[in-house]
């Protein structure tokens, strides 16, 4: 059900996003605790809120983090993925950015997410545009690092992002909170 405080969002959102949408939420029960990283100005933000979900988001750029938080009504934590803890376990991620294909950077931030989810949660979030890293070679990097992730069954999702021409796309990708803890 969704709460009484939710916001809707202030615009519709891209239609091209639905799937990856659904997906994301057909693995999490109602009233769902979710973490919205690096949530830039609070679409998606403002789209869990709607769903009836209780959010936690958090932003690096305090400008963004501003309008966030007049978007949705609700605190934005200003601060780094990097540096984002919680005392219990979400039940879901979403990331409204890539995160950095570099595999020196993305190995640590993955086992990192990893630490803040139950088990069996997804994470779901965008690969970059540039196409640094594919589905295949994120796989295979979360196999051979050991990360308690693992590769959701989703169909690989293009969509088109509102700051970009249709040219360009992302790619999204969900992963799972293995049942081991992450080390």
């Amino acid at each position: 059900m969704p709460h009484s405080d939710a916001i809707p969002a202030s615009r519709p959102f891209n239609d091209q996003h639905a799937h990856v949408r659904a997906a994301f939420v057909a693995r999490l029960k109602p009233g769902a605790h979710l973490l919205n990283g690096q949530c830039g100005m609070g679409e998606d933000l403002c789209w869990l809120r709607a769903e009836g979900y209780v959010v936690t988001a958090c932003e690096a750029v305090l400008a963004d983090a501003k309008v966030a938080s007049q978007q949705s009504g609700q605190a934005v934590r200003v601060c780094p993925l990097a540096k984002m803890y919680s005392v219990l376990p979400y039940d879901g991620i979403w990331l409204s950015r890539p995160l950095d294909s570099d595999a020196a950077t993305l190995v640590p931030q993955l086992q990192q997410l990893a630490t803040l989810l139950k088990a069996g949660a997804p994470l779901c979030f965008p690969l970059p545009p540039s196409g640094k890293i594919s589905h295949h070679q994120l796989q295979q990097l979360v196999t051979t690092s050991g990360i308690a992730l693992q590769l959701a069954p989703m169909e690989a999702v293009s969509a088109s992002t509102s700051d970009s021409s249709s040219q360009h796309a992302n790619q999204y990708v969900m992963l799972l909170r293995g049942d081991h803890q992450a080390t």
